[in-house]
């Protein structure tokens, strides 16, 4: 079943990509100062996310969470909504004319990001969620303390 929910995550992003790509070349794309604020917020989006990435092929996730704490993983989720979003600013901000192209790159990226997401949550918390070295739920094969 996981397999389906990747597989349908691709046309299902360039979809949503579409519509969003629409709504910044004929919304934002007329105000300058939305133009830099999103563009200001895109760099800083996509700039911790090519240090998460960076940090988790290095280190790990596992060894990443323990060093960076509980906001690991809330800052994780956070950029798996929030990168694709701002790949497509700064492109469509980039080529208003031309943006037609841009759904194809963030469908691309939200594929990484789908990616990504399962190999950092079942790192962390486990296939099932209760079996990883940061799961709340407790380990059946240890034994209480009763």
């Amino acid at each position: 079943m996981e397999l389906f929910g990747i597989l349908l995550s691709i046309p299902a992003a360039l979809v949503v990509s579409m519509l969003y790509c629409r709504f910044v070349a004929k919304v934002v794309s007329r105000s300058d100062r939305a133009i830099a604020w999103f563009r200001i917020a895109s760099w800083i989006v996509l700039a911790l996310l090519a240090a998460e990435a960076t940090l988790v092929a290095s280190i790990g996730s596992v060894q990443s969470r323990a060093v960076l704490g509980p906001g690991f993983y809330v800052t994780h989720v956070a950029l798996f909504f929030l990168s694709t979003p701002a790949l497509a600013n700064l492109l469509v901000l980039r080529y208003r004319k031309r943006w037609y192209f841009v759904p194809f790159a963030c469908a691309g990226l939200a594929f990484f990001l789908v990616l990504f997401q399962y190999s950092v949550s079942e790192s962390l918390y486990g296939v099932n969620g209760n079996d990883g070295p940061f799961s709340s739920a407790p380990d059946a094969s240890r034994p209480s303390n009763h």
